[in-house]
């Protein structure tokens, strides 16, 4: 079973443009969501950070880690652009074809839903670039402990037009990050797999159903009754003979 850990912005002091709120306030909500929709509707194990927690090595990913988790998945928002930019942006390990694919299903599930085209240049970046080369710590760390790691920023909070859009449509961006998710790990729906279980309840408990229509010690009158079954249409029906 995939275990996805998601790892919400903890950054209070990102304020948003418009709303009176801030990129923690609205990523916590989101990754909330995306938690509550895998849980219920999908068989996979899904964690949340301790939201106290901080980034490091020893903190949420060493949490991650000990939960048994195969994705870390961070989820945050942008700022940048003069208040113009505008599209969704995720980050991945180059080691990590995975991560690179989970970035871009991200991406590309944020842009089918957001009425506000981006500008973005490149939405799908290496996230080992930062800093020198020293990359991204939810990049960096998740990654030397073997997990795969993705950076989403959804879009754009001091953008007024996107701002307002994350704000407003929750449900539906943590919905697209469950899409992305469920295609990339190729996840079961319960409702699938529950259905799938009763029909093969339904198959065993049918193959231990016999029907006896008659017990005979003459052998001409238990041969006379199989022909007249059969002609009825009971093509499987036999004799045993005790």
């Amino acid at each position: 079973m995939v275990k996805i850990y998601l790892s919400p912005s903890n950054q209070p002091n990102n304020k948003y443009i418009v709303g009176d709120t801030n990129e923690k306030a609205e990523m916590e909500a989101v990754a909330k969501i995306i938690k509550s929709i895998l849980d219920k509707e999908y068989d996979c194990e899904t964690f949340l950070a301790t939201l106290n927690l901080g980034t490091d090595l020893n903190e949420r990913t060493a949490e991650a880690k000990s939960n048994g988790c195969d994705i870390y998945l961070a989820i945050h928002s942008n700022a940048g652009g003069n208040n113009t930019a505008s599209g969704a942006v995720a980050f991945y390990h180059p080691d990590s074809t995975t991560g690179k694919l989970l970035a871009t299903n991200i991406v590309n599930e944020l842009g089918v839903i957001c009425p506000i085209e981006s500008n973005r240049i490149n939405s799908v970046i290496n996230g080992m670039n930062a800093f020198g080369g020293i990359g991204y710590g939810e990049i960096r760390n998740p990654s030397s402990v073997g997990l795969t790691a993705v950076i989403a920023e959804t879009d754009f909070h001091d953008n007024p037009l996107t701002a307002k859009w994350i704000i407003e449509n929750k449900n539906e961006i943590a919905r697209a990050y469950v899409n992305a998710i469920v295609k990339i790990f190729n996840i079961n729906n319960k409702t699938n797999i529950e259905e799938l279980e009763e029909v093969e309840e339904v198959a065993v408990v049918i193959k231990y159903y016999k029907v006896q229509v008659g017990a005979f010690s003459s052998k001409e009158n238990a041969e006379k009754l199989l022909e007249k079954v059969k002609s009825l249409g009971f093509e499987d029906a036999f004799i045993q003979y005790n």
